[in-house]
């Protein structure tokens, strides 16, 4: 009895420890987020801009000038994309009050809508129970102001250093990462493995690097086909700034379930301010039909079974990876889930050949 009691005190301790060290890491993760948050962002990048190094040293160019060159493009991207989009923000910020007095106004009919078939209920009720006396209900009203608070000049230059330090963080650890990933993975390989494995982990490691850039370029080109022919339709449904839609449905496929959601609202509501009567649905309708081709038949037939993923566990590491980081958290999630699964996948495959080796006796000798 005694023997027992202790195996549950000790099986409620170990447990008790488990989730204390789950709070301790999801703690010390928000706390560094300044630094996390880049450096992650980085990484992954990194492993996805991989095949473009490979190329750059296939041609001749030295490690160093191959590194710095990819980094170029990817500053370059960024900045390009950041362009695309700042009149775009800039016309959400001048058409806000009008965006909200839509919605507000769209809002009001629906409610008023509800409330005339709720009366007309209560009134056929009231005549059938031969009941005198209806009780009007008046219609609800909305206060409050819909103004977007701009930040001023003066939050824009409290918060420049934060993030010229984490653009900092961001262009270094990349730039290092494409410089010594070699390096990295024989340093994993020597820590992951016996001295007879050492190569064929590090293969194995830059497989997984293969398989994920792999990966994120197969989907880099769906998305892409996807945004085209959400630009198209947009173009012929007459819904402002087509090229903006396209781009914004490009970019925010890659965060699952959350990006597409917010494409489409944004949609409906535009569709609510620029077109009048039953065609306001039309635009956002039209990218929900694309987004149900693309995600059902379009993506699975393109990447096939070998990367899929739990969709429980894709939606856990988006919840949580938005909650602890945001917007940018939600970027990176599935990517480092993705990488994550890879690398545990075949550091498992080396264990497994270490132990057939074993099993049959195999010579363990170290090689160069």
């Amino acid at each position: 009895m005694q023997t027992e009691q202790g195996e549950r005190i000790r099986n409620a301790a170990n447990i008790a420890l488990i989730l204390g060290g789950i709070v301790a890491v999801c703690w010390g993760l928000y706390i560094a987020q300044s630094v996390l948050k880049p450096t992650v962002l980085a990484l992954i990048l990194g492993v996805v801009l991989s095949p473009v190094s490979d190329v750059w040293e296939r041609i001749g160019l030295p490690r160093g000038l191959s590194a710095l060159l990819s980094l170029v493009l990817t500053l370059l991207s960024i900045s390009i994309i950041a362009g695309l989009l700042l009149p775009v923000a800039q016309r959400v910020v001048e058409s806000w009050p009008t965006i909200i007095d839509e919605v507000r106004s769209s809002i009001r009919v629906l409610q008023t809508m509800f409330q005339n078939i709720e009366e007309a209920g209560h009134e056929v009720k009231e005549a059938v129970q031969n009941a005198a006396g209806n009780e009007p209900k008046g219609a609800a009203s909305e206060d409050g102001s819909g103004d977007l608070v701009i930040p001023s000049t003066a939050d824009a230059l409290f918060l420049a250093p934060a993030v010229l330090g984490q653009t900092i963080t961001f262009a270094g650890v990349l730039f290092f990462f494409l410089l010594t990933r070699t390096e990295i993975y024989a340093w994993a390989a020597q820590h992951l493995s016996p001295q007879s494995m050492e190569i064929e982990t590090a293969r194995r490691l830059r497989m997984a690097e293969r398989e994920v850039a792999r990966y994120f370029l197969t989907i880099s080109v769906v998305n892409l086909g996807f945004g085209f022919c959400v630009t198209v339709a947009m173009t012929v449904l007459g819904v402002p700034a087509p090229l903006i839609w396209g781009i914004a449905t490009f970019f925010m496929n890659f965060v699952l379930y959350l990006g597409p959601a917010i494409v489409f609202s944004a949609l409906l509501v535009t569709g609510i301010v620029a077109f009048d009567g039953t065609f306001a649905i039309v635009p956002a309708a039209v990218f929900l039909g694309f987004n149900m081709i693309e995600a059902q038949f379009v993506t699975p037939q393109a990447i096939g079974r070998a990367m899929h993923i739990n969709p429980l566990l894709v939606f856990f590491a988006l919840v949580f990876f938005l909650w602890l980081w945001g917007p940018i958290g939600g970027f990176v999630s599935i990517p480092l889930i993705l990488w994550a699964l890879t690398l545990s996948k075949e550091i498992t495959a080396t264990r497994r050949d270490v132990r057939e080796r074993v099993e049959f006796g195999e010579p363990s000798t170290a090689r160069d």
